[in-house]
């Protein structure tokens, strides 16, 4: 990997933002081709490659919404990004959801406000996955607590998962004129079936739910152009 200066060098319009800067290297590992790194801020990994000969951006943005958003922002502002893909973890209650499963976020719910994703990304999705195996759970997303306690809450919210990051990201969705976000998550704790994923496999992340992620926003990349 080579080191960019950040500030000279000209980052692609396409995004992948996780919350580990130790499964940023991994996808660039297995993932991506020609790669170099641009920042190492305060911990976290941003680099940029390709994804079958498309240029991407992957950047992790530390746990949760307000780490997140303040990279994410910056990144915005500073560069003119049109795609975004978040890829994360979440939390069920759902007993019909083991540990592992992929979760494709429709809509995310955060202080009985809801926000959605892009639906441009929604339809390349659905299109990638009818020419693979990868298996998907529609679903949406919450950042209340209660969800995990109040299974009133649950039910009528229609939410699966607990996630902090989705909702303010998609909130970029009705704000940033142009910019197309989704989220792909997996299941990493059943509250129900007290299940968990251990940490080195949830750095690593789950390859299926990466593919999908990376496919998603390097989908009929050259439209944006």
């Amino acid at each position: 990997m080579n080191v960019l200066d950040r500030f000279q060098s000209i980052l692609p319009d396409l995004c992948l933002i996780t919350d580990d800067p130790f499964r940023v290297k991994m996808i660039a590992a297995h993932s991506l081709d020609n790669v170099e790194i641009f920042t190492e801020t305060r911990g976290q990994v941003g680099l940029t490659g390709t994804f079958n000969k498309v240029p991407i951006i992957v950047l992790s943005a530390g746990i949760g919404k307000t780490s997140t958003m303040a990279y994410l922002t910056e990144l915005c502002l500073k560069n003119q990004i049109k795609r975004v893909v978040y890829f994360g973890d979440c939390i069920t209650n759902s007993p019909s959801l083991p540990i592992g499963s992929i979760m494709l976020i429709n809509k995310a719910y955060e202080n009985g406000k809801c926000y959605d994703a892009s639906e441009k990304m929604l339809q390349y999705t659905k299109a990638i996955l009818r020419e693979t195996n990868i298996k998907v759970h529609n679903c949406v997303t919450t950042t209340d607590d209660l969800y995990l306690i109040d299974k009133k809450y649950r039910i009528s919210q229609d939410s699966k998962v607990l996630d902090f990051t989705t909702a303010p990201i998609y909130k970029l969705n009705e704000t940033a004129n142009g910019l197309e976000v989704l989220s792909v998550l997996t299941v990493c704790e059943n509250m129900s079936t007290n299940e968990t994923i251990g940490e080195a496999a949830r750095q690593s992340g789950n390859h299926s739910a990466i593919q999908l992620a990376l496919q998603t926003i390097s989908f009929r990349a050259n439209v944006l152009l």
